[in-house]
């Protein structure tokens, strides 16, 4: 899953990160710009096409045979598992898979995060709430971008390798990382490969922010990212992909787009201008080195940039471009959203933002 040369007071002020009081008062699950309610359309056509390969998991179940097999198998056993290649090429080849299946459906860890999933998830009718929420959205994606694919989902177990598998015609989602912080099957992750923070965030109210962002970044990505581009071409990008998933799914909070708590949606409104003015040189917005960029964009404790603290949450940046996307389609009513897909230059967007207003 691009001129502006301004002063950086806010950082050298030793009260510059302390909370502005009207943004507090105005902080909250909402964002309060945008424009989005001229995007809320009615959900049209069919029903998402769902699997739920947890299940086959959970059951011990056998592979199905290759021309009986849904087309989520292919990716989830050869890229995701890597169990073998799919479809077998041969009898001999047939049993090494179905083996090297069964030996990861029977494992210890396997059996407590499909059960993780069936308690947490299935049992209390929250996987049916987000494939219903993830069908609506959808259904808003057929009025947005009619002649755009729609993907197949499977609700899936992943062993903790991916969060959301998306191509543009299959979204799988590895349910196993919306569990809870505390679930058994979380706490005994590797934190050196999942650390606590990460952890914390792996709960249920992420998974259908989670997936949508995952499909529609890996779906723009080929038309509109460049991945040695500028840091506030990066920015725009991530920016225009969660007030697309805002649009599509109205329901669920921006912090929940943003893998946030509501505390720390709460904390970026607040300092807005604090984080903007720490971003807003030139040659910060226009770095194309990697390691600055990920500074803005990557996961971590917080956002290790400048003189950010340590309290913030992690990717700001991603903050920042939704903020600039709302305010420049606030002005920019004539634009639906494919058009405002293909704005490619950063300055209108720039030249429209009102941090904190």
């Amino acid at each position: 899953m691009r001129p502006f040369v301004l002063h950086r007071i806010l950082r050298l002020h030793p009260l510059g990160w302390l909370p502005v009081l009207p943004l507090l008062l105005l902080a909250g699950c909402e964002s309060g710009r945008g424009d989005y309610a001229r995007f809320d359309v009615a959900p049209t056509g069919p029903a998402l096409d769902t699997e739920t390969s947890w299940r086959t998991v959970l059951n011990g179940t056998p592979l199905p045979a290759p021309t009986e097999a849904p087309a989520s198998i292919a990716p989830l056993v050869t890229n995701i598992l890597q169990l073998g290649p799919w479809p077998p090429a041969d009898l001999m080849e047939q049993a090494r898979l179905d083996s090297a299946w069964a030996a990861f459906t029977a494992f210890e860890g396997t059996r407590v995060g499909v059960r993780g999933i069936d308690s947490v998830l299935s049992q209390t009718g929250r996987l049916d709430d987000a494939t219903e929420r993830l069908s609506d959205a959808f259904g808003r994606w057929r009025v947005h971008f009619p002649n755009d694919p729609v993907p197949a989902v499977d609700l899936a177990y992943t062993g903790f390798n991916y969060s959301a598998y998306p191509t543009d015609d299959l979204l799988l989602i590895g349910c196993e990382f919306f569990l809870g912080a505390d679930h058994p099957a979380v706490l005994g992750l590797p934190p050196t490969i999942y650390p606590r923070y990460m952890q914390e965030r792996m709960v249920p109210d992420h998974l259908v922010g989670d997936a949508l962002r995952g499909w529609l970044l890996v779906h723009f990505q080929d038309g509109h990212y460049d991945p040695k581009g500028r840091l506030a071409e990066e920015l725009l990008y991530w920016g225009k992909v969660l007030y697309i998933a805002q649009c599509l799914a109205p329901e669920t909070p921006p912090h929940d787009l943003l893998d946030w708590t509501r505390e720390e949606w709460n904390w970026a409104m607040a300092n807005e201008r604090s984080v903007w003015s720490e971003l807003r040189t030139e040659e910060m917005l226009y770095t194309r080195r990697r390691m600055d960029v990920q500074r803005w964009t990557s996961d971590a404790p917080f956002t290790k940039a400048g003189a950010v603290p340590q309290d913030s949450p992690d990717r700001l940046g991603w903050f920042i471009g939704m903020r600039w996307v709302e305010d420049f389609m606030a002005r920019r009513t004539d634009l639906d959203l494919p058009e405002l897909m293909a704005q490619e230059d950063v300055l209108p967007f720039l030249q429209a933002y009102r941090p904190g207003s």
